[in-house]
C-alpha cells in the first residue's frame, strides 16, 4: 500500500496506511493554526494512530499548545542558521509507547559500533559510485522490488523514478559487473540548504561490503559543493543496518 503526498494549504503531507500516520514534510507557516486542526480531523477520521512533523523552531509553540512533543532537535537545521524539530502528535497509548524498548536501546548501541563485517571486498573499479539516470530506472525499479516488499512511496515502478529523477531527487548506485548492486538517494532541499538521504537498497549478494557508507559518502560530498548545510535521514531506532551507515 503506497502512502499518498498532497499540498494543504501549501503546506505538503503524506499519509496513509503503510505507516499509519501523517507525514508533515514541509510547512506553510501563513495558517499554521488552521492546519494543525485540519491534520487532527485527518488523522481521527481515517483512525491513524499519529502525526509526524518537520517544523522550524520558531513554529514549536503552536503544536506545543496542541499536545505535541519533541522527538528530536538538529541545530541549524534550515539554512545552517534555525534549529528545526521533528515532533509527533500520538492518537493511541500503544503507538506512543515502544516496544521492546530495551531491545531497542541496545540495537541503536551496536549501530554505533563498527562492524567487523563492513569489509571492501571488491577492486577499486567495482566500487565507484556513479549517477542514476532516467533511462536506468527499470533497473532501479527491480532492485527497490526485490529489497523492499512495501514501501511508502512507489519507488517499484520505473514511472515514478522517472518523475521524481526529472523533479530533482538525485539517484547513485554502485554496479559490479555492469548491474546495479546497491542503490541511494538524495532528496535535496535548495532554500532551506538541507537535504535528506533515503531509499538506500542493496541487494543481498551484496550486503556486508560498505557499499551503503560509499554511498553516503559520495552524496554527502555533493550536497556540499552544492552549498547544502545539512544532511540527514530519518530511520527506526529497530533498523541496525541503516543506523550502523551513519553512525560509523
Amino acid at each position: 500500500m503506497v502512502d499518498i503526498i498532497e499540498n494543504i494549504k501549501g503546506s505538503v503531507i503524506q499519509h496513509g496506511s503503510h505507516n499509519n500516520r501523517i507525514y508533515l514534510m514541509q510547512l506553510n507557516t501563513d495558517d499554521t493554526h488552521g492546519l494543525i486542526a485540519t491534520l487532527d480531523d485527518m488523522a481521527l477520521k481515517n483512525g491513524y494512530g499519529k502525526i509526524f512533523a518537520k517544523i522550524s523552531a520558531p513554529a514549536w509553540n503552536s503544536f506545543k499548545s496542541a499536545d505535541y512533543i519533541k522527538e528530536a532537535v538538529v541545530p541549524g537545521f534550515f539554512t545552517g542558521k534555525t534549529d528545526g524539530f521533528f515532533i509527533s502528535k500520538y492518537f493511541s497509548a500503544g503507538r506512543q509507547k515502544a516496544q521492546n524498548i530495551e531491545k531497542l536501546l541496545r540495537l541503536v548501541k551496536q549501530a554505533g559500533e563498527k562492524s567487523a563485517n563492513n569489509i571492501h571486498r571488491t577492486g577499486r573499479a567495482t566500487r565507484d559510485v556513479v549517477s542514476c539516470k532516467p533511462s536506468d530506472a527499470e533497473e532501479m525499479s527491480v532492485i527497490y522490488q526485490q529489497v523492499f516488499k512495501s514501501y511508502p512511496f512507489p519507488i517499484q515502478k520505473p514511472i515514478y523514478l522517472k518523475r521524481i529523477m526529472k523533479e530533482g531527487v538525485l539517484y547513485f548506485c554502485i554496479r559490479i559487473e555492469g548491474k546495479i548492486a546497491a542503490i541511494a538517494a538524495v532528496e535535496i532541499d535548495l532554500v532551506s540548504k538541507n537535504a535528506e538521504m533515503t531509499d538506500f537498497a542493496t541487494l543481498p549478494k551484496w550486503r556486508g561490503m560498505g557499499f551503503a557508507g560509499m554511498l553516503l559518502r559520495h552524496m554527502d560530498k555533493k550536497t556540499r559543493k552544492l552549498g547544502i548545510k545539512t544532511a540527514y535521514t530519518i530511520a527506526r531506532a529497530a533498523s541496525r543496518g541503516m543506523n550502523s551507515v551513519f553512525k560509523n
